[in-house]
């Protein structure tokens, strides 16, 4: 593969895309493998050094990783504009067109636009096979949820809690959002998190039959107060909430940041049954609550 091709592909990565997580399904699509990327993939490394990395990898693997690399040129190719979220779209449309002109000039791609096409059809291919295992996944999901519903919870709250906690983490990796599972830190124990629109949530997920009272979400906020401004909560109580202590949350959290959404038990029922979206769900909360300053928004 020459040099320069490479390089623009490179400049492709870092100026184009601007989640990691699209640089890691371009490169597995490809065929570079999960262990040989994931050596790479670390906080602080940047896509341009995770590409260069791997591309450098994949020529010392001879023919086969030679494959590889013109099956990322393809991929690339394949995109007509910098991705939306790019930070800088002319940099990035530069980029693309200067990966295009190289790999048709390198016979690379002897036709571009046909490598586009094809890039696009099987993206499409992709797409919908992540849609279907999707779907397979809330159903398994859904039927489990059905059988946390129908237990006595007065012998079994704490392990549904916990159930439901792992229901969470794969709903989430369905949508391909990362979930990390429950875990403790010193005299905290935090439910789970994940990351939405540039924030990591911190979940609070509560099976119980009594609502939660205003100590209850006082103390979830000061776990999410303790952390990066970049932090917020998003506290799951199956029982639902009591307006008057909900109303008391909101007032006496006045003065600091106002950064707690509350998922229902109706809320989770939705998502598992497949009613809403996960995306969908976390968006119409999340704008709910940066718009209007509601910390309850029933979908």
């Amino acid at each position: 593969m020459p040099t320069s091709v490479i390089r623009a592909a490179i400049a492709v990565c870092r100026d184009a895309l601007h989640w990691r997580d699209d640089l890691r399904t371009i490169f597995h699509a490809a065929g570079v493998s999960r262990q040989l990327y994931s050596r790479y993939d670390q906080p602080g490394i940047s896509k341009a050094r995770i590409s260069r990395a791997i591309f450098d990898e994949l020529h010392e693997q001879g023919a086969a990783g030679h494959t590889i690399q013109r099956k990322i040129i393809e991929e690339l190719c394949g995109m007509r504009k910098p991705q939306a979220d790019a930070p800088d779209q002319k940099a990035g449309a530069e980029a693309l067109a200067e990966l295009k002109q190289v790999a048709q000039e390198q016979r690379v791609l002897v036709d571009p636009d046909r490598a586009a096409a094809t890039a696009r059809q099987a993206a499409e291919k992709r797409r919908l096979q992540s849609l279907q295992e999707r779907q397979a996944t809330i159903g398994e999901l859904r039927l489990e949820f059905l059988k946390l519903v129908q237990e006595d919870a007065s012998q079994s709250a704490q392990r549904r809690g916990y159930d439901l906690e792992k229901q969470f983490a794969r709903l989430f990796r369905a949508y391909d959002l990362d979930y990390r599972p429950s875990y403790r830190i010193a005299h905290e124990q935090i439910d789970g998190s994940f990351h939405f629109r540039g924030f990591t949530y911190l979940v609070e997920a509560r099976w119980r039959t009594a609502q939660p009272d205003l100590g209850d979400l006082l103390d979830f906020k000061g776990k999410v107060d303790g952390k990066l401004d970049s932090t917020r909560g998003a506290f799951v109580s199956m029982a639902g909430y009591d307006p008057d202590v909900l109303d008391h949350f909101v007032r006496n959290a006045r003065g600091s940041r106002n950064n707690v959404i509350m998922f229902t038990g109706r809320d989770v029922s939705q998502l598992f049954e497949g009613r809403i979206g996960l995306l969908d769900a976390l968006t119409k909360k999340v704008d709910a609550a940066e718009q209007e300053g509601r910390a309850l928004c029933e979908l």
